[in-house]
């Protein structure tokens, strides 16, 4: 098998996207997935909700056709990674059917991100002897189960997103060196594509709560193994550039829901997306927030190969102010409760 063949995973996984996902959506509403209007929401007829089983059957299958097909070196994932993956997409699943409780959903995410930690790394897994990390590690990959999930609040965003930072990962392993499951990296930038043919505005279906917590789910996956190998403080500083928007729209969100005495649970046309649709339009809005992740990936890259860790943190600052500045530029931006485009 050969490794250099690995890439041809990513055109594979979008073709499987492009031909599976039309056949859920069409599954979909035999089945009870469907995301109905109300004024929280823009669609104005009830849209399919199987998208992230889409995305999954389009990663595992890519995967599989790179290996059968051109004999790509495929090293498949770890149990942990399988495990919790499969955990994330039925969690989603249950939510999308009937929602859940949010402890009964933490529950369900806290138990993702321990196979994750415990079972999921390519090399020793120091996380699983490290408590502290452990504990630390495992906030994160909670935190980014909901960062994805909240951001994932309009058409194409979420699809579009992740595939910059999976090829932010990317070119870390490439680059430097940095031990990941590059064909699962390959596999979701490529499906992720696939799925935003049908996803962009306006979405023919939606991601679901089982996409995007799956979706999570693998960048959490390619964050911690990127760190397993070596964790500095550059190379930390680094992941968390790559990953900073979904967190942003997350602390966004709930920093002016507890400011404005509203529950954190409370679905609202508050989040960034909502706010930067009323000034440039969805199309706009996709465009403006790729950008940025493209730009702070290409951040995390630099922020990465640096030997200083008080210049890595100093980054990560400047980094910050910037989103502070900007969300307090969004919050001035007043939403009317259908407010959307």
């Amino acid at each position: 098998m050969t490794s250099h063949l690995t890439p041809l995973v990513a055109p594979l996984a979008f073709a499987v996207a492009l031909a599976v996902t039309p056949l859920f959506r069409r599954l979909a509403p035999a089945l009870g997935y469907l995301d109905h209007p109300d004024p929280r929401k823009h669609h104005p007829e009830p849209t399919p909700l199987l998208g992230g089983v889409a995305v999954a059957l389009a990663v595992a299958l890519g995967m599989l056709f790179g290996n059968v097909l051109f004999h790509a070196d495929i090293e498949w994932p770890r149990a942990g990674v399988l495990f919790g993956a499969a955990l994330s997409l039925a969690l989603g699943l249950v939510d999308d059917r009937r929602p859940m409780r949010p402890m009964g959903k933490l529950a369900g995410q806290i138990a993702a991100a321990v196979t994750l930690i415990l079972w999921g790394a390519r090399g020793g897994g120091f996380l699983a002897q490290q408590p502290l990390l452990a504990a630390i590690a495992l906030v994160g990959v909670v935190g980014l189960l909901n960062a994805v999930n909240f951001l994932d609040a309009m058409d194409g965003i979420v699809a579009a997103v992740v595939p910059i930072s999976a090829a932010g990962f990317l070119a870390l392993s490439l680059l430097f060196g940095a031990g990941m499951d590059r064909a699962l990296g390959w596999a979701l930038a490529g499906a992720c594509a696939g799925f935003f043919v049908y996803n962009a505005p306006p979405a023919r279906i939606f991601l679901g709560d089982a996409g995007s917590h799956l979706l999570g789910f693998v960048l959490a996956t390619l964050a911690l193994q990127a760190l397993d190998d070596a964790l500095t403080v550059p190379h930390a500083a680094g992941v968390l550039c790559i990953l900073s928007y979904p967190f942003f729209d997350v602390l966004f969100v709930v920093f002016d829901r507890l400011a404005t005495g509203r529950p954190i649970a409370e679905g609202s046309t508050d989040h960034t997306t909502h706010r930067l649709g009323r000034i440039c339009g969805r199309w706009g809005t996709v465009a403006l927030i790729s950008l940025l992740v493209t730009v702070t990936s290409a951040l995390g890259i630099g922020v990465w190969s640096l030997k200083s860790a008080p210049l890595a943190l100093g980054a990560v600052l400047i980094l910050a102010l910037g989103y502070a500045i900007f969300g307090a530029s969004l919050r001035r931006k007043r939403l009317t409760p259908t407010s959307d485009t």
